[in-house]
């Protein structure tokens, strides 16, 4: 975000000298440029990394004199820290400074965590390991939620993944669909649409992304072609989704190319864990390997026509590891890798050719124009 604002500013600069934008116009964009500025700083950072260390420390010195302080000491000291936390932030947000008390929520968290585990090994309570996390979460969601603290639901939002894969992945693939993940998932995003918060927006999609995926690794097993299918094809849907209705979502929020990012990479997953996971017989891994290229490459079209700059290299990164992939597991296997190989090289080499005729046609056509 800070290289793509930078770039910009040296646009206007450079469009101000050319005399394309008038020194009102220029001066009217930096502000605009400016009031949009949403970044937390060198002070957020610090802060924010303060609390995590401030967490962990609390936790180590807990559990370094676990056995030397009586019970009372132990739950004074993990009180203090939360509740003098929370305390600090409160201080912190009246200064207006919103990112160090944001920081301050952080420890809060992080010692309330700190503070479940270490209470529930005091008084000997066993249980379900994952529901100690989804109580963490749900603190956590509701410091979020209560002080509109977006590090905090961001937290929240890690929490419940975690908590999500502890109930699904152990050791073994689980046939069984954690759908419970969806509400939490929900509440996350209705805190993000409270704040507004536009990162928010990304970090919601990795997440639900990321259970997508794992549902390849639910269906069947983790090793059947039906679940990886699935979620392919579901990125397929989302990605094409984002492609046709993209002018209608763009009237909304521009988060079309967005979309297509997100459903490109689930389905590339899907198709990647088609391939080398469910293990298919050699000549569906080649068939599935020329459709995924195919697939690969209508993308990278895509995003270098919308000028998709990240959407263009999740592509090529794609290309690359899906080629060294198969490499991998055909080498010496079949006589008609070689050929496979020679054939996609030619057919990229036809569309970079193709893609540098169409670039030539656009600069004539934007040179005659002026």
């Amino acid at each position: 975000m800070l290289r793509s604002r930078n770039r910009l500013l040296d646009d206007v600069a450079r469009w101000q000298r050319a005399g394309w934008v008038t020194p009102e116009g220029a001066a009217a964009i930096r502000a605009e440029l400016a009031a949009r500025h949403s970044g937390i700083g060198l002070a957020g950072v610090l802060a924010t990394l303060s609390a995590v260390l401030v967490g962990f420390a609390v936790m180590s010195f807990v559990a370094a004199n676990w056995q030397v302080m009586s019970k009372a000491a132990r739950l004074a000291v993990i009180l203090a820290g939360m509740w003098g936390s929370f305390g600090g932030a409160l201080w912190l947000r009246s200064r207006d400074h919103g990112a160090l008390a944001d920081a301050a929520l952080l420890s809060a968290v992080a010692i309330y965590g700190a503070g479940i585990m270490l209470i529930a090994q005091m008084y000997h309570m066993d249980g379900h390991p994952p529901d100690a996390v989804l109580m963490w979460a749900g603190g956590a969601l509701a410091t979020g939620l209560l002080t509109r603290s977006n590090p905090a639901i961001a937290a929240a939002l890690v929490l419940f993944c975690a908590w999500s894969l502890m109930e699904t992945i152990g050791g073994a693939y689980h046939t069984r669909i954690h759908w419970a993940f969806l509400p939490a998932w929900a509440l996350v995003a209705s805190g993000f649409a409270l704040t507004r918060w536009r990162p928010g927006l990304h970090l919601l999609a990795v997440a639900l992304s990321g259970w997508i995926v794992v549902l390849g690794y639910q269906v069947g097993g983790g090793r059947g072609l039906v679940g990886h299918l699935i979620v392919t094809l579901i990125g397929t849907a989302i990605a094409g989704g984002g492609v046709g209705f993209g002018p209608w979502i763009d009237r909304w929020r521009p988060v079309s190319g967005a979309i297509v990012a997100y459903g490109f990479s689930i389905a590339f997953l899907g198709a990647f864990a088609l391939q080398f996971v469910a293990n298919p017989r050699g000549a569906e891994t080649l068939v599935l390997g020329a459709l995924v290229l195919l697939a690969i490459l209508a993308t990278l079209a895509w995003a270098w026509r919308t000028d998709h700059r990240g959407l263009l290299w999740l592509a090529y990164a794609a290309f690359s590891l899906e080629i060294f992939s198969l490499y991998l597991k055909k080498i010496g296997t079949l006589l008609g890798t070689s050929a496979f190989f020679l054939v996609s090289g030619l057919m990229v080499a036809a569309l970079a050719w193709a893609a540098l005729r169409l670039h030539a046609r656009s600069e004539r056509q934007t040179g005659g124009a002026a």
